[in-house]
């Protein structure tokens, strides 16, 4: 596996991670995380919030970081790519970022 592989491995786990993080405090009505820049289409904190923590499960899933049988799709970076690019919109917006990057690297 080459160096850019494991980068991508390991900025979509950090973005992940951030992404569950993010989730889980938007369910919360933390506003810790506000400067953050997201978009948030007129939904609620707790609708986004589970946004976040479903995409950030669905890129970890594929990304091969844990294993769930039924989040697991065949073309794992695109998937991985959709994934930050949905996370980057709804729910987490660095996470979103590092997820996109990640996927990137993985494709190269």
């Amino acid at each position: 596996m080459s160096d850019l592989k494991k980068i991508g491995d390991l900025l979509i786990l950090f973005g992940g991670i951030l992404g569950l993080v993010e989730g889980v405090l938007q369910i919360l009505g933390n506003s810790l995380l506000s400067f953050l820049p997201y978009a948030d289409f007129g939904l609620g904190p707790l609708i986004t919030g589970i946004l976040g923590i479903l995409f950030s499960l669905v890129a970890l899933v594929n990304s091969g970081t844990i294993k769930i049988k039924a989040l697991e799709f065949s073309n794992k970076w695109l998937i991985v790519l959709v994934m930050g690019i949905l996370m980057y919109l709804f729910a987490s917006g660095l996470g979103g970022a590092l997820v996109i990057v990640g996927a990137i690297l993985l494709l190269l």
